[in-house]
Parts: structure tokens; C-alpha cells; sequence
């Protein structure tokens, strides 16, 4: 009676959350439509990997190598590990890891490339007592951060406006 009773709340919580459209990070395609079909990745260095693995759960494009409808290029990629608190004794208790990207995309009907800016925090304790698994700590954020830094730039891009065709300059406005 009592496993029954467990077995329906579950079930029942299941359903409530797939009902409400929950899903897991990273699971799902982009917010919205994006403006083109294809998309050509430049300069994108250590974002590489995350850019892509972002991009592809998206059915709708294509990652091209040569043209494409619209080009992500990362111009700038910084990372930066600041002390954020220290203890009486002078010695680090806590990091604070900075990533700082930015990119540009530029569509072919496009005159003027697009800027975008992300900029990802995380706070890391640290230890003397435990330098190699802080070291690895600090990789594991890294990565994360690119790929949560990966993952906010796939959502800007599904904010880009669609692009209207321009009218010729003599066509009159009334038929």
C-alpha cells in the first residue's frame, strides 16, 4: 500500500512537471526560431566545442564551413581569476573566476556586423591543504563556463530581428 502510494505521487509529479514544459539545461533548442538557416563559426578558439555541441541540438541549421546565411565570429575571449576574500593570516580563502566573451554576427543581407558581450562569473573557495583538487575544481569551472558561455550567445542569437527584404528605392507605396 504504502510503495502504491509512493509510486502514484511520483508519477504524479512526473507529469506535473513535463505538463508545465520543464526541461533540463541544455536539453532543448533555442528560445525561438533563428533568422537563418545556416550559420558559419570564425575564431570561436577554446568555445569551439561548446559553440557546437549548443548549435547542433538546434534542427532547423546547419554549421557550415564556407558561406553561410549568417557568421559568428569571437573576437575577444578573456579569462581572469581575481582574490575575493582573504583570510587574517593574508592567504586566499576565495577566487573569483571571470570569463569574458565577445563575439560579432553578420548576416549576408546584413550590412554591419551585430555585437554580442558575455560575461560569466563563478566563486571558487580554495585551500592550501588541497591544491590538486582545487586545480581540478577550478578546470571543471572553466569548462562550465564555456559552455554556459556558449549557451547564453546560441540564445542571443535567437533575439536577432528577422531581416525584411529592402523595397527598390522607386517602387511607390500605393498599388
Amino acid at each position: 500500500m504504502k510503495r502504491t502510494l509512493h509510486c502514484a505521487v511520483l508519477a504524479v509529479g512526473i507529469s506535473l512537471l513535463a505538463g508545465c514544459g520543464f526541461h533540463l539545461r541544455g536539453m532543448s533548442a533555442p528560445l525561438g526560431p533563428l533568422s537563418f538557416s545556416s550559420l558559419s563559426l570564425q575564431n570561436t578558439g577554446s568555445l569551439d566545442e561548446a559553440l557546437r555541441a549548443a548549435l547542433q541540438r538546434d534542427g532547423r541549421l546547419t554549421l557550415q564551413t564556407g558561406t553561410a546565411q549568417a557568421t559568428l565570429r569571437v573576437v575577444d575571449e578573456e579569462s581572469r581569476k581575481d582574490i575575493l576574500t582573504i583570510n587574517r593570516g593574508g592567504k586566499v580563502n576565495e577566487y573569483l573566476l571571470i570569463y569574458r566573451v565577445s563575439a560579432t554576427v553578420q548576416r549576408l543581407t546584413d550590412s554591419a556586423p551585430v555585437p554580442m558581450s558575455v560575461v560569466v562569473r563563478r566563486e571558487m573557495s580554495y585551500s592550501d591543504a588541497a591544491v590538486l583538487g582545487k586545480e581540478r575544481e577550478e578546470a571543471l569551472l572553466w569548462a562550465d563556463m564555456r559552455r554556459d558561455a556558449a549557451e547564453q550567445l546560441v540564445r542571443r542569437l535567437s533575439y536577432l530581428p528577422a531581416v525584411t527584404p529592402a523595397k527598390p528605392a522607386n517602387a511607390s507605396t500605393q498599388p
